[in-house]
């Protein structure tokens, strides 16, 4: 009982200690990254089952969508179709007008520098100095370089306005001690700052969790046109889902709006003053109350999916072809066409625009619903698991097991609807802590004869792990009458491997050390492929032969099977490195993947049969496996052209040319697998 409590007020600390600094006394209790996410997970049932919200008023988005960019050309644009669109919407009558849109390098065009190279060279030939025609040749030139300096175009349209917000962003991985800001940059970034605290103790309410290292300002000749400024930094959570939003960020010894934070400000005609930080972690929006953590992050309330904001197409604005009902709105300008990779998953839309995520942030802001965690709620949560941890146990002797799991189902059931009845009220109450303390209280009573019974059916099933893949074990133990003969067809990874000269190493060794050798090498491959969720499907003698996608369904089957041979390249190179070291002989392998599909089931005959696989792209990859023999690669692994087609956003890899492989007569484009790129962990 005591532990069924413990676990679940634990689990309790999983959204409160999340994103807290590294000297936080809450955080070296945070739960698993499991467990933060399971509750994550449900938040976004929750936000699911509600549906979508009804949308904010006066926040519209023009596009730049599939439309604008047929129309209209590929992105980049010349900067003198946004000072076009800043135009059109200021003349529409917008009040504020959000560019999300980096404008920290200047533009480049032809015409800019032709028009630069000719005025250059009519100055250093002096030129200037012969009247006639070549004196207007170099007025020309002049109106040519006028012209063609598109970002004087912009900082024209944006000095006319005077009602554009343009972001900046930080970057978090680079030293706290990079290198300075200017006077110029220093005075611009600090008109963006939070100067208004409640009291003393709320300058140190909020605690962000990393102060940026750097930040990428707009061009100068914006800055001074600009009405203001704010990051743009999305940083999602561990699943790279957009929950939260850091309202403001730390740098230096300041804390920076975001975005959305200094455009509600702009559109509610506040100065900065009005925007202030409580004791108690809320940021005063004027009047308002917008309740964060202690990061300074902002809950979302989602509104629904991609294209629930009003829209306007980017093309329709630029070619006056849709009448643009705007005035006395914010106006969002961004990416939408999803070709220019400006999404973030969020829990209703797996690829939502950026430009619509801070259309989200200021609906939240001006007018929510804002979600909310409230103080009160550990303690209390505390006190109701230790009651659910006590009375679970006591139903099964008095009720029975079937009575006792009835009632445990119906308080899980409760503890669900008044869950999902706090959300629809603005209330994140999570659940999983007292769902943890039923279940620990209530099976634990139930199932402990059960687990003594099978202690020793555990023992086989162990056992016969050794001889077969764990998942496969599992699964069967789930669905027994996949015991049967014959497969079904699926796209696949397979994964061969093989030691070079294993025969003239086994003559020079004795039998002994060939073993130890072997079982050493051979022990070290096969955890890198089950810790990337591949089946080992054979040895066969020193070489190894694993696949990726099955028994469970893997989309990511490719990408795995990749990194578990760059890591087994890798993996052999230290081995190598401790042989060496003792004095022993070292062993060089090559790696061959394919992917395509293939049969996967029991294959064999009636007395014996195996879980395998079977295909041409099985022996597709034996013969690349084979193919290190005859070209010079990086790690001695070659994927096939379908291999890299599934990966080739996510590794290095080098073309090898075309090859015909014994058994194919069709040749096969082949890669050398360089590395596989790390995960990105910003947006």
């Amino acid at each position: 009982m005591a532990v069924a409590a413990l676990c679940g007020l634990w689990l309790a600390l999983a959204p409160t200690a999340a994103g807290r600094p590294g000297g936080s006394p809450l955080s070296v209790l945070r739960p698993p990254a499991v467990v933060e996410l399971t509750e994550l997970r449900i938040l976004d049932w929750h936000a699911q089952l509600r549906g979508p919200l009804r949308l904010p008023r006066d926040i519209s988005i023009v596009a730049i969508d599939e439309a604008s960019l047929k129309r209209i050309g590929h992105w980049p644009w010349p900067r003198t179709r946004t000072a076009e669109i800043v135009a059109r919407l200021a003349e529409a009558g917008a009040r504020v007008i959000v560019l999300d849109i980096l404008l920290n390098e200047p533009d480049q065009n032809s015409s800019l520098d032709l028009a630069r190279s000719l005025a250059d060279r009519y100055r250093t030939l002096g030129l200037g100095r012969i009247g006639g025609p070549i004196r207007e040749l170099g007025r020309s030139i002049e109106r040519a370089l006028a012209t063609a300096d598109t970002d004087a175009v912009l900082a024209e349209a944006l000095a006319a306005t005077r009602r554009v917000v343009v972001p900046y962003f930080f970057v978090f991985e680079s030293a706290p001690a990079a290198s300075p800001l200017d006077d110029a940059g220093r005075r611009f970034l600090n008109r963006s700052r939070i100067v208004a605290f409640q009291n003393p103790e709320a300058e140190h309410a909020l605690s962000p969790t990393r102060a940026a290292g750097s930040v990428g300002l707009p061009l100068a000749r914006f800055q001074a046109e600009l009405a203001g400024s704010g990051h743009a930094n999305a940083l999602p959570d561990r699943d790279g889902v957009l929950r939260h939003t850091p309202l403001v960020v730390q740098f230096g010894d300041g804390l920076y709006p975001s975005v959305a934070l200094e455009t509600a400000r702009l559109h509610l005609g506040l100065p900065r003053t009005r925007v202030q930080i409580t004791a108690d972690r809320r940021i005063m929006l004027g009047a308002k109350a917008v309740p964060v953590d202690e990061r300074g992050w902002l809950l979302l309330s989602h509104y629904g999916a991609a294209g629930s904001f009003p829209t306007i197409s980017a093309a329709d604005v630029l070619e006056g072809t849709a009448p643009l009902n705007v005035e006395g709105q914010i106006v969002l300008v961004g990416f939408t066409a999803l070709g220019l990779m400006d999404t973030r998953p969020t829990p209703f839309d797996p690829v939502m625009p950026g430009v619509e995520t801070h259309a989200t942030i200021l609906g939240n802001l001006l007018e929510g619903p804002v979600l909310r965690i409230p103080g009160w709620l550990l303690p209390l949560e505390g006190l109701a698991l230790l009651l659910v941890a006590v009375l679970a146990p006591l139903g099964p002797p008095r009720l029975g097991a079937l009575w006792s799991t009835v009632v445990a189902v119906a308080v899980v059931g409760l503890v669900l609807g008044g869950a999902h009845a706090a959300f629809r009220a603005g209330v994140w109450l999570p659940v999983l802590p007292p769902l943890v303390a039923v279940a620990l209280g209530h099976v634990g009573s139930v199932t402990y004869q059960v687990l003594v019974e099978q202690r020793e059916q555990r023992w086989i099933r162990r056992a016969f792990m050794q001889y077969v893949p764990p998942a496969l074990v599992r699964e069967l133990g789930r669905d027994p009458a996949a015991l049967v003969f014959g497969g079904r067809r699926r796209a696949l990874t397979v994964l061969f491997s093989d030691i070079r000269g294993f025969t003239s190493f086994s003559e020079r060794h004795p039998p002994e050390q060939v073993v130890e050798t072997l079982h050493e090498y051979l022990t070290a491959m096969v955890e890198i492929i089950f810790r990337h969720r591949g089946t080992l499907d054979k040895f066969i003698g020193d070489a190894i032969m694993a696949f990726f996608g099955a028994p469970f369904d893997n989309p990511d089957h490719a990408i795995q099977a990749c990194r578990a041979a760059v890591e087994m390249s890798a993996l052999l190179e230290q081995l190598n490195e401790r042989w060496r070291a003792e004095g022993h002989d070292t062993l060089q392998a090559g790696f061959g993947v394919a992917t395509g599909e293939m049969l996967v089931g029991n294959f064999g005959s009636a007395q014996r049969f195996t879980y395998t696989v079977i295909g041409d792209q099985v022996n597709l990859a034996a013969r690349l496996e084979t193919l290190n023999k005859d070209y010079p690669t990086r790690r001695h692994v070659i994927i096939s052209e379908q291999t890299y087609q599934a990966v080739r956003e996510r590794v290095t890899a080098r073309s090898l040319g075309s090859v015909t492989v014994k058994g194919k007569l069709q040749p096969v484009e082949i890669y050398d697998l360089v590395d596989v790129n790390p995960s990105e962990g910003h947006a």
